[in-house]
């Protein structure tokens, strides 16, 4: 559906047109409600990883490594929800790329300051990396030396969806096209809670009916893959 076909059904589920609805508050509860959906999405998925299909370009950034320094802004411009993993190349170079994993400032010992002492408790074929005030923070640092021979700092992230505006008209949402009617439901149905409309309850079964399958159609979206329980890997080189 088109954002000229969700105007369409929720004029046919309000019964109203733009004046009694007007266009810029019906654009807004369905980029609400697209927003909502994506976190219903987020929460059932499985290893198939969501991206908003509106997008241009695949959620991953990279980012050149600057020496001494432990805090890299995240942009606020990428609009990131969640984290999916942290790649640093402390040479630059594909074949000395390692995994960074997670790790939070209270489980560091060495008070505030001391980064060469901090540093020293990293590798850099071992990293972690601690997500803090909107930045990620990476230990061990990178040195001169990284620098010069161009090391990187490696991102894939989950972020927002590109919004509707008004003059939208033959845009669809980036979700799959089974689910795009949630949002003139869910515009319609915050219509109905406004005006106290006897549809209200009938809308929000129909949300719900919706959400259900939703649930279940992203939680299984990649059948190729089978989960089930097994031992963790452990290097113990």
């Amino acid at each position: 559906m088109t954002l000229d076909n969700l105007r369409s059904d929720i004029a046919f589920l309000t019964k109203t047109d733009t004046n009694s609805y007007p266009d810029a508050d019906r654009v807004r509860n369905v980029n609400i409600w697209y927003h909502k959906v994506i976190t219903m999405i987020l929460e059932a998925i499985d290893g198939w990883d969501f991206d908003d299909s509106n997008h241009t370009d695949y959620p991953v950034l990279t980012t050149s490594l600057v020496a001494n320094q432990r805090d890299y802004p995240i942009p606020v411009s990428e609009k990131v929800l969640k984290i999916k993993r942290i790649d640093i190349c402390y040479d630059g170079t594909g074949n000395t790329c390692y995994k960074a994993e997670p790790i939070d400032s209270g489980e560091i010992g060495d008070g505030f300051g001391n980064d060469t002492d901090v540093d020293a408790r990293f590798s850099k074929s071992k990293p972690y990396y601690d997500i803090r005030y909107n930045s990620i923070w990476i230990y061990p640092r990178a040195d001169s030396g990284n620098v010069a021979n161009s090391g990187i700092l490696r991102i894939e992230w989950t972020r927002e969806i590109v919004e509707f505006v008004v003059g939208d008209t033959s845009k669809e949402p980036g979700i799959d096209k089974p689910f795009h009617r949630m949002l003139s439901i869910g515009a319609s149905l915050d219509y109905a809670i406004a005006n106290d409309l006897p549809q209200k309850n009938n809308l929000a079964e129909l949300l719900m009916d919706f959400e259900m399958r939703l649930r279940r159609y992203y939680g299984s979206k990649n059948s190729d893959r089978k989960l089930g329980l097994s031992s963790a890997y452990i290097n113990y080189e």
